[in-house]
């Protein structure tokens, strides 16, 4: 459903994907839909009804505003929903699809696809290798402003909302402060937002988000008491600076030694391609998703209490 820019890729995938049938595509325009279909050999619905008639499970890339209406459509007929991220416009909006997959029986996945980045899957082996305590993490995801996609929604859930998933799962701890600003630049939404999240474990998130940058930029770090791990997604690389001698208190040392960087080998692997063979498994196997709708909705309430500190409610 839907194959604009991310859309069309699902297409592609599912069309070359073994054991899976492309039942078809619907898209509001029918020359992009009739374009896509040429291109991948598969039919195009002038309806959704006529494409969830023939479908049990369905693919939604349609912009946010629109997610919670065809959500509720898909899972009131009990069809497995993949739901590109943010699962809804509204933390009511994706509670209410939680509530019906639930009834349905049904699997809700949402599409954070830096989860199914090959370095952020390195960056996860690497943290759970060793249980170092997380001190801190920074998340830095900034874009040009193109005019271009996801003009119904602000930075917060364009942007912002990938990286709040990732700390969510990194600092597996409540949150207990969040702060933050964020403003207009070239749009009537937020065009760019500084946050900083304080968890109930101690650890802290900040994130510098911004759809006004003249270049992208996709790093995460993670700092323990003994390593910093740097993970940059977009040229899929993973390093880790691991201090053997730390400071001590007892004896007086005030310094890090021994520091040795490690640069993890990543596997050239596409997220997408990785995103959808899980969400397979999920529909065949029963599988639970790494971000299923519940977690989404966690997503949700947290980019909440974000949009109210910018507003000046906290």
């Amino acid at each position: 459903m839907g194959v604009g820019a991310m859309g069309q890729h699902h297409v592609r995938i599912v069309s070359e994907t073994p054991d899976v049938i492309l039942a078809g595509l619907h898209d509001p325009d029918p020359g992009r839909a009739e374009e896509i279909c040429r291109r991948h050999g598969c039919k195009s619905f002038t309806t959704l009804e006529e494409l969830l008639d023939g479908s049990n499970a369905v693919a939604v890339a349609a912009p946010t505003s629109l997610h919670s209406e065809i959500g509720e459509q898909c899972l009131k007929r009990g069809i497995h929903v993949l739901m590109e991220k943010p699962l809804a416009h509204s933390p009511a909006a994706a509670a209410r699809l939680v509530d019906l997959a639930r009834e349905a029986d049904a699997v809700l996945m949402v599409g954070h696809i830096e989860r199914y980045n090959p370095a952020i899957g390195k960056l996860f082996e690497v943290l759970t290798a060793e249980e170092d305590e997380i001190i801190s993490m920074d998340f830095r995801r900034l874009a040009p402003f193109d005019g271009s996609r996801c003009l119904d929604v602000d930075v917060l859930h364009d942007l912002l909302i990938h990286d709040i998933d990732l700390a969510l799962e990194i600092a597996n701890s409540p949150i207990s402060k969040v702060s933050a600003t964020g403003r207009q630049v070239f749009s009537q939404q937020l065009d760019v937002a500084h946050t900083r999240i304080e968890f109930q474990n101690g650890s802290v998130a900040v994130f510098w988000t911004a759809k006004c940058s003249p270049k992208k930029m996709r790093t995460i770090t993670v700092a323990t008491n003994r390593r910093y791990i740097s993970a940059d997604t977009l040229n899929r690389t993973l390093t880790v600076d691991r201090a053997d001698k730390i400071p001590s208190a007892e004896d007086g040392t005030c310094f890090m030694a021994d520091i040795r960087a490690e640069e993890i080998p990543v596997p050239d692997e596409e997220p997408l391609r990785r995103e959808l063979e899980a969400f397979f498994r999920a529909v065949r196997e029963g599988a639970s998703p790494l971000v299923d709708g519940l977690r989404g909705l966690q997503g949700l309430e947290a980019l909440e209490l974000v949009a109210r500190s910018i507003r000046g409610e906290l």
